[in-house]
């Protein structure tokens, strides 16, 4: 049975900002996303899943960078996966994954940044580099 693991990093308003820069041994997306000031804010979720939506585990996801004004949280919830071809049955089926929230600084307006790294594949990292506006 093929199992699939993810990585997506998501939010409100997500833009593309740079172009993913892939290696033989690990990949890195890079995106701009806008976060209210002292607003919990999701940013990443990941899931480990059998082609039957089955949860295999929780995937490991970890801070590289934490923001300097703000407060990155990683916690293990359910999550709709977001997926293409056949595995696309399970988008409507929640699953035990691992969540990254950000929470900017009450009172904080600027940019901010951080990394979270993410295994996938066999011994494979995905970097997400998220560059945050926050605003009031």
């Amino acid at each position: 049975m093929k199992a699939v693991r993810y990585l997506l990093l998501a939010a409100a308003a997500i833009t593309l900002s740079a172009c993913t820069a892939t290696s033989e041994s690990s990949r890195q997306q890079t995106l701009s996303i806008t976060a209210r000031s002292g607003v919990k804010t999701l940013v990443a979720k990941n899931w480990h899943i059998n082609d039957d939506c089955s949860q295999i585990d929780y995937p490991a996801m970890t801070i590289a960078e934490k923001p300097k004004h703000g407060r990155l949280e990683i916690v293990h919830e359910a999550v709709y996966p977001k997926l293409d071809g056949k595995q696309s049955k399970c988008a409507t089926t929640k699953v035990n994954g691992v969540v990254a929230y950000y929470t900017p600084n009450p009172g904080y307006t600027g940019r901010d940044r951080l990394v979270i790294r993410s295994p996938y594949e066999d011994g494979k990292i995905e970097e997400g580099v998220l560059s945050i506006t926050v605003v009031k």
